[in-house]
């Protein structure tokens, strides 16, 4: 089983947004996902109650965890044959977020084309780098026709993580498809913002098999 994590010092960089769709595009590519949420507001797992609300059985398995019981949920999950863990991390501030950085094959830092967020961006760093595990950022929410998406590429390359060769835009399908227990991939197959997270999705399969 690998496993990859997001993470991200700062609130409202979509962590849990590319997590949620991640897992469910792995899913829908036949690999068995676990999602588990270590953030404390628990928003993963608010979106897998509101999944099976809605009747969407099946793949990801969602379950929330802490630094404390990550250990044994991943150990549980490769007896039950899972193959991909999808980490939704806690804040940097949160107690043990070492050891679930430890936990994750890659890690993604999610990351919005700002001056508040690049600042912030140092924090998430440190974390991948005191893990020593491969690493990248993701550009998240962007609108591509501004020129600060560029310079933000410009500005993340500084600190030697890969940039994820695909942009995700600032999309409403996305606030819809998990309002309604979904991913963009099922709420809208044949939209943008589907196509962008298949991208990504096939990126980070990449990514694990030469790890």
């Amino acid at each position: 089983m690998r496993s990859v994590a997001f993470l991200s010092q700062k609130g409202g960089s979509g962590k849990t947004t590319l997590a949620v769709h991640v897992a469910v595009a792995a899913s829908e590519a036949k690999e068995k996902v676990i999602l588990i949420d270590t953030d404390p507001q628990a928003s993963a797992v608010d979106w897998g109650v509101a999944r099976k609300r809605a009747g969407i059985n099946g793949y990801p398995v969602v379950e929330k965890a802490s630094a404390s019981t990550l250990g044994p949920t991943l150990a549980r999950a490769r007896q039950e044959n899972f193959t991909l863990a999808v980490i939704d991390m806690a804040p940097h501030a949160t107690a043990g977020v070492d050891v679930i950085a430890a936990a994750g094959d890659l890690l993604l830092i999610p990351c919005r084309a700002s001056a508040f967020d690049l600042r912030a961006i140092t924090a998430s760093v440190n974390v991948v780098k005191a893990a020593r595990k491969p690493a990248a950022f993701i550009l998240n929410a962007c609108d591509s026709r501004i020129p600060e998406v560029a310079e933000a590429k410009n500005v993340l390359a500084r600190h030697g993580l890969k940039v994820v060769p695909i942009d995700i835009g600032q999309r409403v399908s996305f606030a819809r498809a998990v309002a309604s227990g979904q991913s963009v991939t099922e709420f809208d197959a044949q939209g943008k913002a589907a196509k962008e997270i298949l991208i990504l999705w096939r990126w980070i399969k990449k990514q694990l098999g030469s790890i």
